[in-house]
């Protein structure tokens, strides 16, 4: 019988037409670091391919992808049920507030008895919470 192990690591793929900037975003204000981003060549033509990890847990990583269809650029930013894309635990959100509450990303700011909120709208319109706890 074989045994399998299970990896704590959660794998996101987000459709992007910017790269650049959702790269920018990603590093600047939610603390990822680039883990690949290069081109990959077809027979059919190019594509980038970039992938992130996030600097306090490294098992949560995301992969900017082209749409492949009009439907699928479509659906870029729909909220598609859900409330936020991801949650995500930051430090100083305080100072992350500060520097983000003036930009088209921030959303709104929640102080609760047990945690802070802090939620954003990425480049691609996806809602994002970030939380510190009390």
């Amino acid at each position: 019988m074989k045994k399998f192990h299970i990896l704590n690591s959660i794998n996101m793929g987000i459709f992007c037409l910017n790269f650049d900037e959702a790269k920018k975003f990603y590093i600047d204000h939610l603390g990822f670091f680039v883990t690949m981003d290069s081109i990959i060549q077809f027979d059919s033509g190019t594509s980038r391919r970039l992938t992130m990890a996030h600097e306090y847990n490294k098992n949560f990583s995301i992969e900017f992808m082209h749409p492949s269809s009009i439907e699928q650029a479509n659906r870029i930013g729909a909220k598609g049920g859900t409330i936020n894309l991801f949650n995500l635990p930051t430090r100083n959100i305080d100072a992350l507030k500060e520097r983000l509450e003036k930009t088209a990303f921030f959303i709104d700011y929640v102080e609760a008895p047990y945690a802070s909120f802090l939620n954003l709208e990425d480049p691609m319109g996806n809602n994002i919470c970030l939380y510190e706890p009390c």
